[in-house]
């Protein structure tokens, strides 16, 4: 279906103020307060050009005109969630109670696939750690597949239903399922996917695949939940992200599940950290590719050199060298994020 007069021109401002730092108030951003004083603010239209003029507006310096129009995008955006908090404590719990009721062995692979799995709170990095290896010349970079999420999903769905079923079983139906889908993607060995929320499945990952991959991209976690709270994602899922507090529980839910991952797998998470990602680039990129087992390839130095097509909320920022002082941007808001400050274990 082709997108309507408004639906094209929020889309080019959009894609304009993402690729761009605003620096002046002009005749296009009037242009933008017009068009978003006429359109249903609970419209899909009308949260995409709220948050769009919040970016805007937060480029300007504007911080309570920009926080003012996130507080009013969430309580719109949130109207078209279905899964919530709620859901996300019942999936978490179910799956420690699959992997602390008995030991689970791992399966043996049969398979010249190299799956490297990235995954972290959303906003934590995920992206530009991605967009570094997808520039080596052995790596595809997979994006954010849901290969994953949709049979784990299917199999916590039925431990709730029947909690005799034995994981055991069905490790091997994960590995073909999942190589299958690597294997439609690309022939190369190497492959990345880069879907966040595995870090829920990472019992189901390291069980059925106990020589994957595993990078956890860790941020600092206030530049992490506000980085979320003034991002509209997509689609239905992802309710928690509309609201400070429960962006902070959700952050708390993951630290506590990494927490239990580390100490189920001792030794197979690699621990990368943004902030050191980003004043260290050359050491920290060394050592990304010693763990992933490749040669050194200057090109992961030069990502945003990479044409890949990224359809991620950072597509703008992997097409930059690296930067840095993002992780202190909450800063300048912390007089409106005490609720989120609050409620995070880490403060």
């Amino acid at each position: 279906m082709p997108f309507t007069k408004t639906q094209q021109s929020i889309l080019d401002f959009t894609n304009l103020a993402d690729s761009q730092r605003w620096t002046d108030r002009n005749e296009l951003l009037s242009k933008m307060e017009s068009l978003y004083s006429g359109i249903d603010p609970a419209s899909q239209e009308g949260v995409v050009l709220c948050f769009t003029l919040a970016k805007i507006y937060d480029d300007l310096g504007e911080i309570d005109k920009c926080f003012s129009m996130l507080c009013e995008g969430n309580k719109q955006h949130r109207k078209g969630k279905t899964d919530t908090i709620d859901d996300a404590r019942t999936t978490m719990s179910a799956v420690r109670q699959i992997f602390s009721i008995r030991p689970i062995a791992s399966q043996q692979v049969s398979s010249d696939c190299q799956p490297i799995f990235i995954l972290g709170m959303p906003r934590s990095g995920t992206s530009l750690v991605e967009q570094i290896l997808a520039s080596h010349k052995a790596v595809h970079g997979g994006g954010e597949l849901k290969i994953m999420g949709q049979w784990c999903f299917e199999y916590v769905k039925h431990f709730q239903n029947h909690r005799d079923l034995k994981l055991q079983g069905y490790l091997a139906q994960l590995q073909n399922h999942y190589f299958k889908g690597l294997k439609a993607l690309t022939t190369k060995k190497y492959v990345t996917d880069k879907m966040p929320v595995n870090f829920l499945w990472l019992g189901f990952i390291l069980s059925a695949f106990p020589d994957a991959k595993i990078i956890h991209t860790m941020r600092n976690p206030m530049a992490t939940c506000w980085s979320i709270y003034k991002s509209p994602f997509a689609g239905t899922s992802n309710g928690y992200s509309c609201s400070q507090e429960e962006i902070a529980e959700f952050h708390n839910l993951y630290t506590d599940l990494m927490s239990f991952w580390r100490s189920a797998f001792p030794e197979k998470i690699y621990d990368l950290h943004y902030e050191r990602l980003t004043t260290n680039q050359v050491e920290e990129t060394r050592k990304l590719l010693d763990y992933c087992g490749l040669n050194w390839d200057s090109a992961c130095l030069e990502f945003h050199k990479n044409k890949r097509k990224v359809d991620t909320m950072s597509w703008a920022q992997v097409q930059l060298p690296m930067y840095q002082g993002s992780s202190e941007a909450w800063k300048r808001f912390e007089k409106h994020l005490t609720p989120m400050k609050s409620i995070l274990n880490e403060y």
